[in-house]
C-alpha cells in the first residue's frame, strides 16, 4: 500500500462517506473499524479508486447483513 498523502485522503474519504451513508447507519453487521479494515485491505491490494472502494464496502455490509439474517432464521 502506498503511503502517499493522496492514498490516505482517498481512504479517509471512502470511510467517511460509507459511515455517513444510510446503508451503514441501518446495518448492524459491521462496525466502523471493520469497514476501515476492509478498505485498508483493498488499498494494500492496490485499489485506490474511491468509488470502487465504497462499492466494495457496501457489498461487504450487504453480505454480512445477509449472513446475519440467515443465522437468525
Amino acid at each position: 500500500m502506498s503511503n502517499r498523502p493522496a492514498t490516505t485522503a482517498i481512504l479517509r474519504r471512502a470511510h467517511d462517506e460509507v459511515l455517513r451513508d444510510s446503508r451503514f447507519q441501518r446495518s448492524k453487521s459491521a462496525s466502523a473499524l471493520e469497514v476501515a479494515e476492509h478498505l485498508l485491505a483493498l488499498a494494500a491490494a492496490g485499489e485506490h479508486d474511491l468509488e470502487r472502494l465504497k462499492k466494495s464496502a457496501f457489498e461487504m455490509l450487504s453480505q454480512r447483513a445477509g449472513q446475519s439474517r440467515r443465522q437468525a432464521a
